[in-house]
């Protein structure tokens, strides 16, 4: 029985309480090729709304935690996270900050590019000054802290050697980490660099969900079972291999098993498809589903995600929001069994 297994089973009856760490940024989208759609998105915010959308109603609190600006665009983007039922009580808004941006453009074949504009983005003062101890705190009371490569990428040394003492603190106290590579070139000045950092937090992850290509072009890995066999090398104990139209392959310490991709699936835009599988994948194992029962319906969700264009579904009006999108202390779970 994995450590999420045993976390489910605490759960019964309460919500889990998850804090997502990362960066939101305004979103501009080609929707022709001289006009523009605005949205709000960024990877770890987009699982924190994917997972908020596939839980179950009452069994999941969903916290994005980051650092935003005091300019419209910031406020307008805290109000936007509620709709997809994700809470901003660790946010908090720096004063003269402001919001990154990002561009969009997708090919004929769904495939996509980024030109980022974030230099000054509030968000890469996460785990420094602006960042208070009470926030490392409360992050640490969390049942499950999720993050990634891009979150990594953000951070001045000094704040990565913060957050890991923060993930540090989240297992003492019986809480897990989730953590995708998740891999943009731009934002290292090496592979080698990056490497680094990730290894770094992946000996501190008890979930991996890795995207095949990050961890190649990273780690040099020649297959998603050489990825299994590293990941368990350093003590990962529950992973999902993401590897696109070849579908994934999830393992846990011991085993492993090919989960295919949905066939004839029809590919407008693959943004934040990685992202949806990792938030449904997560919402189905914190109530209690296999990991392959967790996989497919993660598979169906990046499906719909890759026919639609932008990172992020409307909110479907027949769904039943987060119903704690704002609620700070919660009566926290049974500290889970590693």
């Amino acid at each position: 029985m994995s450590a999420l297994d045993t976390a489910a089973r605490a759960n019964t009856g309460r919500p889990a309480r998850i804090a997502l760490l990362g960066e939101c940024m305004i979103e501009l989208s080609h929707v022709a090729p001289d006009r523009l759609g605005l949205g709000y998105a960024g990877d770890a915010f987009n699982v924190a709304a994917y997972l908020a959308r596939s839980a179950a109603p009452g069994t999941a609190d969903v916290q994005f935690v980051t650092l935003i600006g005091d300019d419209p665009y910031s406020t307008r983007m805290r109000e936007s996270w509620a709709a997809h039922g994700v809470g901003s009580a660790h946010t908090r808004a720096v004063p003269g900050g402001q919001a990154g941006l990002y561009l969009i453009r997708t090919d004929e074949h769904g495939e996509r590019t980024f030109q980022y504009y974030r230099s000054q983005s509030a968000a890469r003062g996460l785990f420094g000054p602006s960042h208070t101890t009470e926030i490392d705190d409360a992050i640490a009371g969390h049942d499950l802290v999720y993050l990634s490569g891009i979150t990594l990428s953000i951070l001045s040394a000094p704040a990565r050697d913060r957050l890991l003492a923060v993930l540090d603190e989240t297992r003492r106290r019986g809480g897990l980490v989730a953590f995708d590579t998740n891999y943009r070139p731009a934002g290292w000045p090496s592979p080698a660099a990056a490497a680094a950092a990730m290894d770094a937090v992946l000996s501190r992850t008890d979930i991996a969900l890795p995207t095949l290509t990050d961890d190649q072009a990273v780690f040099g890995d020649a297959s998603a079972t050489d990825t299994v066999h590293r990941l368990r090398a350093k003590g990962v104990t529950e992973m999902a291999v993401k590897q696109g139209a070849q579908g994934s392959l999830i393992a846990d310490a011991t085993t492993h098993d090919p989960v295919p991709a949905v066939p004839d699936t029809n590919v407008i835009d693959t943004t934040a498809a990685g992202d949806a599988y990792n938030g449904a994948y997560l919402a189905a194992r914190l109530t209690g589903a296999s990991r392959r029962a967790a996989a497919e319906s993660a598979t169906e969700l990046a499906a719909q995600v890759i026919a639609h264009r932008g990172a992020l579904l409307p909110p479907d009006p027949n769904e039943t929001a987060n119903p704690h999108p704002h609620t700070q202390q919660p009566e926290p779970l049974t500290p889970a069994t590693r």
